[in-house]
C-alpha cells in the first residue's frame, strides 16, 4: 500500500485486526524486516509496517533527519486514522519511537524499542558521516561485507545462511545517496529528553548485539521512567529477522 506524505509517496503494510501497532525499521531496512514478527502478532492486532522515507520501497526526496522521518510516522498515523498506537522501532527507528512517544504523547500508548539506540558518542557519529562518504563515492559494495559480519550473531552466520543472505541483498538494494543521507541523519541525531518519556516502554536487547549492546539498553531502563528488559539469548542487531518468534512473544507478554 502506497500514501503521498509530505511530497513523498510512502510504502507500508496492513494487516490483522484489533489494537494497532506501528512498525519502524532501522538504518537500511525495511518495512518487510517486521514479516515474521508480524505474522505473530496480527492474530491480535493491527500491524502497520513503513518503509521509512528513502528506503525500501518510499520515496527519497528532500533531506532526511529523524524530525523528518518523525513527521512521516505521524501523518502517516494521521492518514489511516489510527487510534494512539503502541509504536515499535527497530534501531534508528527507536529514535523515530521515543522522539514522536515524547512530542505526541496522544498518538502513543506503549514503546518497543528493538535494539534501541540511547545516544551516539561523538566518534561513533563521525563513523556513520564517513560511512556516508565512502557509500556515496564507492557505492553499498564497499561496506556490505564489514556490515554483515557484525549485523547478526555468530550463530545466525552458522545456522540461517539462506536469512543471512537475505539481508545482505536487502542491505545491497539500498540507493547509496539515501543511504548516505540517513547516516547523516543519524550522526546528527539529537538527544531526547527520555526522563519524560510518560509511556510504558518495552527495551528488547540481543545478548550478542554488537550496535546497541545492553549496556545501551540499560542505560534507556535507566532514562525512561517506566520500562522494562527482555534479552533475547543468542541474537544480535538484527533480531527481528534473526528470531521474529521471541521478539514477537517479548511484545505480547507486554501487551497483554
Amino acid at each position: 500500500m502506497f500514501a503521498d506524505i509530505d511530497g513523498n509517496t510512502l510504502h507500508y503494510t496492513s494487516v490483522g485486526d484489533g489494537p494497532p501497532v506501528v512498525l519502524i525499521h532501522g538504518l537500511g531496512g525495511s518495512a518487510h524486516i517486521w514479516h515474521g514478527v508480524v505474522g505473530a502478532l496480527q492474530q491480535h492486532h493491527h500491524c502497520v509496517a513503513v518503509d521509512l522515507r528513502g528506503h525500501g520501497r518510499s520515496q527519497g526526496r528532500g533531506k532526511f533527519s529523524i524530525q523528518g522521518w518523525v513527521d512521516d510516522v505521524r501523518r502517516l498515523i494521521a492518514h489511516l486514522e489510527l487510534p494512539p498506537v503502541t509504536l515499535v522501532g527497530h534501531s534508528v527507528g527507536s529514535l523515530i519511537a521515543q522522539e514522536l512517544a515524547h512530542s505526541s504523547p496522544d498518538l502513543v500508548d506503549e514503546l518497543v524499542l528493538v535494539g534501541g539506540i540511547s545516544y551516539f558518542e561523538p566518534a561513533t557519529a563521525d563513523a556513520y558521516r564517513e560511512r556516508a562518504d565512502v557509500v556515496e563515492v564507492e557505492g553499498m559494495d564497499a561496506l556490505v561485507d564489514a556490515w554483515l559480519a557484525g549485523a547478526v550473531s555468530p550463530r545466525s552466520h552458522a545456522t540461517q545462511p539462506g536469512m543471512v543472505g537475505l539481508l545482505r541483498e536487502l542491505f545491497l538494494r539500498n540507493d547509496p545517496q539515501h543511504y548516505a543521507k540517513s547516516c547523516r541523519a543519524l550522526a546528527e541525531a539529537e538527544r531526547i529528553p527520555r526522563d519524560e518519556i510518560g509511556q510504558p516502554t518495552l527495551i528488547i536487547a540481543g545478548s550478542h548485539d554488537r550496535s546497541t549492546p545492553i549496556a545501551m539498553a540499560e542505560e534507556l531502563k535507566r532514562s525512561i521512567p517506566v520500562s522494562r528488559i527482555k534479552v533475547i539469548p543468542g541474537v544480535g542487531h538484527w533480531m527481528p529477522l534473526e528470531d521474529p518468534d521471541a521478539v514477537a512473544a517479548a511484545m505480547l507478554e507486554f501487551l497483554t
